[in-house]
């Protein structure tokens, strides 16, 4: 059933006793805060690391190399982001679950995952042909581009939220 200010799931994330610990402790909150800054670096600095050898950048880098080097670190913010994001937005589950610009980054965030989809689906298997020094195809670089926009636009939308 839902209530005035939402269904009940998310009034009771936003009334669990981990979020109360958040909201009690002064120092928690910023805290978890700087942890899913931390975690954003991780994931979106390797991300833009991959993207950019794919735009061309330290070509004599093998594309397979970097991607072996960089994706654990992808991995790693990856579920620092998701776990710190979870506990910030049970903070205020209610109202966070309303607001355009949180509802921008979700949708945002999906994009990131169908672009890597395809660029793994159909892409990456060719790698051998663009690994090194060659310039990749057209498709692999549009990936990329668009990879780099979406992480621009979801860390937009992280810090409207807060405004909007």
């Amino acid at each position: 059933m839902a209530s005035s200010i939402g269904p009940e799931w998310l009034l009771w994330l936003k009334h669990g006793p981990l979020t109360e610990i958040v909201r009690q402790w002064v120092w928690t909150y910023p805290l978890v805060e700087a942890v899913h800054l931390l975690g954003i670096t991780l994931l979106v600095g390797s991300v833009a690391m991959f993207d950019l050898r794919l735009l061309g950048i330290s070509r004599h880098l093998r594309v397979t190399d970097l991607a072996g080097h960089l994706l654990p670190w992808s991995y790693a913010g990856f579920g620092i982001v998701v776990l710190s994001g979870g506990l910030l937005f049970a903070t205020d589950a209610p109202a966070i679950a309303l607001n355009p610009a949180f509802r921008l980054k979700l949708v945002l965030i999906a994009a990131t995952g169908v672009n890597a989809i395809v660029f793994h689906w159909f892409c990456y298997p060719s790698v051998q042909q663009w690994d090194r020094w060659v310039k990749p195809h057209p498709m692999v670089r549009g990936i990329a581009i668009v990879s780099l926009i979406l992480w621009t636009a979801v860390i937009i939308c992280g810090c409207l939220i807060a405004y909007v």
